[in-house]
């Protein structure tokens, strides 16, 4: 049985995979989406579907702050993870880390002004970039910010500023795919290589990279079962 558990990453919902999942629903695999709540009181935490298959793939897709949401027990039992434009710690440890902390207090503060959702349109604009925004998520996207949750988007920015240890319930011999933006304005390049280099120092088998040009924080315009599997295949 081949499964998929995916993770979405602060500020968006579930429908941020919704372009990805039809090639893999096409190939036979088993697809859920979890859901934080962002933007209604529907939240959702997948499960592991127990089977007996000899060739059983248990795959996590992680987005950004979304390796944090996901369950530990989900990581634990996964045989493949994807991180996409993923960090442990978002603020890195240059001269850079005051700038980023500033505007992750603009963003704070716009939130407790009751002003989220102008926000909310530049932060997703700024993720897509260099690509436009996928036009299937914006329309659902701008739609669901009347139904904001600001409490748990305020709380879970916060938790960005936490520095963290190294995530050591992962399996050592986990195997790990770390798909890095080349033109990420989101998270800062130090934070990325950072989390890279961990995981390359702690774990037994070293993550597998996958660059992509042309790209920002948030995907577009390729398609994702093609890269991943290209590169299980290699």
């Amino acid at each position: 049985m081949k499964q998929i558990i995916t993770q979405h990453g602060w500020g968006l919902n579930k429908h941020f995979w919704d372009d990805y999942k039809v090639d893999f629903l096409n190939n036979n695999w088993h697809w859920q989406d979890n859901e934080r709540g962002y933007f209604s009181k529907n939240n959702y935490q997948a499960k592991w579907i127990k089977s007996d298959s000899k060739k059983e793939i248990r795959m996590t897709l992680c987005h950004s702050y979304g390796f944090h949401l996901m369950q530990k027990t989900i990581l634990k039992e996964a045989s493949h993870i994807v991180l996409i434009n993923s960090f442990n710690n978002f603020l890195p440890e240059s001269n850079k880390r005051n700038l980023i902390l500033r505007s992750l207090k603009r963003m704070e503060t716009k939130i407790k002004k009751d002003e989220p959702k102008d926000m909310l349109k530049e932060f997703i604009h700024r993720s897509f970039m260099p690509n436009d925004i996928n036009n299937n998520f914006k329309n659902i996207f701008y739609k669901s910010l009347e139904s904001l949750n600001k409490t748990l988007l305020l709380s879970d920015l916060k938790q960005l500023y936490i520095n963290r240890d190294f995530p050591v319930f992962l399996k050592k011999d986990c195997k790990i795919i770390f798909i890095k933006s080349e033109n990420d304005l989101i998270l800062d390049n130090e934070s990325n290589n950072n989390f890279l280099d961990s995981l390359n120092k702690k774990l037994d088998r070293k993550p597998n990279l996958i660059k992509l040009a042309q790209q920002g924080h948030c995907l577009n315009n390729l398609n994702l079962y093609e890269i991943l599997f290209n590169r299980f295949n290699d």
